[in-house]
């Protein structure tokens, strides 16, 4: 093993700070190979596949929505175009004849406190405790229609984040269950991210790598 002034120097920072110098080495011994390989032009390509692969590309209409949530199909809507868009693929702005179709549904949107406050946080009886963060779960489904075979494609994608809840703000003892004003903002400006985060996992879903 090569020793050296700055080895020791970088070592004795990773001791301060809890990591082993030598599982140190072996990350940037790794990270010189991949940028080895980089420069020998070895990269990972994908493609659509071929359920995918129409040159016209594909038509995204608004997902229906079966939950609670009026307007939350638009953020999802969005979200999958934009990273289609993304990634250099083609979206039809209007049905095609013969045309691919990515229809979208929203079905599950669940809040649920994920944790809690301290027993007696503002002198609340011990059977008592306010969340203190909520998860925000959402479930939604895609199908791809081709006019001339009908369904060819189906899948279900879920995503989930947290969020702090206002412990200062709001809480309804008689009615545990409620979301305040506040509440159900912060829950809503998830939405985009947890609408991006499954829209990622979509296009995996649609390609391949070579």
């Amino acid at each position: 093993m090569l020793w050296s002034p700055e080895f020791a120097s970088v070592a004795k920072q990773s001791h301060r700070y809890g990591l082993c110098p030598m599982r140190l080495l072996r990350y940037a011994r790794s990270f010189v190979f991949i940028l080895s390989l980089s420069g020998c032009g070895y990269t990972l390509s994908h493609r659509l596949k071929d359920t995918f692969n129409d040159k016209r590309g594909v038509f995204v209409p608004v997902f229906e929505n079966t939950t609670e949530e009026v307007g939350v199909e638009r953020v999802f809507t969005n979200a999958l175009i934009r990273e289609l868009q993304s990634r250099g693929e083609v979206v039809m702005s209007s049905r095609s004849k013969g045309g691919l179709e990515l229809l979208g549904k929203l079905d599950v949107i669940n809040v649920a406190p994920t944790a809690w406050s301290d027993v007696g946080f503002k002198g609340l009886p011990g059977f008592r405790r306010a969340p203190s963060e909520l998860g925000v779960d959402i479930g939604m489904s895609l199908v791809l229609i081709d006019p001339e075979k009908g369904e060819i494609w189906r899948r279900r994608f879920s995503g989930r984040r947290r969020v702090e809840a206002p412990l200062d703000r709001t809480y309804n003892f008689q009615a545990p269950s409620a979301v305040g004003p506040i509440t159900q903002s912060i829950v809503e400006s998830k939405y985009a991210d947890i609408a991006r985060d499954i829209m990622r996992d979509v296009y995996d879903e649609m390609v391949e790598l070579f």
